[in-house]
């Protein structure tokens, strides 16, 4: 697996673009709108794919400067649109890999902490978030609000 950003790589973005669409129709909207900004983007918001052995798209995040959350200049940049596909979840540590380079990629912009909201109970924890409180989304649900550290190196 490799994890490539989609900065000026137009192709890619629309290949994301149509993968998100299919597997996590939902957030659409919102993935598509943050990966066309972030084809053009010299710092934030950048989106990355991670793409299997014949260049398949197999998963993506986002960092964002914000999440659409109510405390929006308390708190940046933020994981957002975090997406392992299917197939490959279930002991194969993808997610893992993938929040390991969103924090090393936060650190290489200067960033010390990360952020993200959620409602994946227990999964985040196991990889060094820390629930730092409540928030609700822009459109009113709660949400739990959480932090990590970043780091320079993509640790194992």
């Amino acid at each position: 697996m490799k994890i490539v950003s989609i900065a000026g790589n137009y192709e890619l973005c629309e290949k994301v673009k149509e993968y998100c669409k299919e597997k996590w129709e939902k957030v659409y909207g919102c993935f598509a709108d943050c990966a066309d900004k972030s084809a053009a983007a010299a710092f934030l918001p950048q989106t990355w794919a991670a793409l299997g052995e014949e260049d398949e798209i197999i998963g993506f995040y986002q960092l964002s400067e914000h999440d659409l959350i109510t405390r929006k200049d308390e708190f940046t940049p933020f994981i957002t649109s975090l997406f392992v596909d299917p197939n490959m979840r279930g002991g194969l540590g993808m997610g893992k890999m993938l929040l390991d380079h969103a924090r090393n990629e936060a650190a290489k912009l200067g960033f010390d902490k990360l952020y993200l909201t959620t409602d994946h109970i227990g999964y985040y924890e196991k990889y060094g978030f820390r629930e730092i409180g409540l928030d609700l989304y822009d459109w009113g649900r709660p949400t739990k609000l959480y932090e990590a550290d970043t780091y320079g190196d993509i640790q194992s």
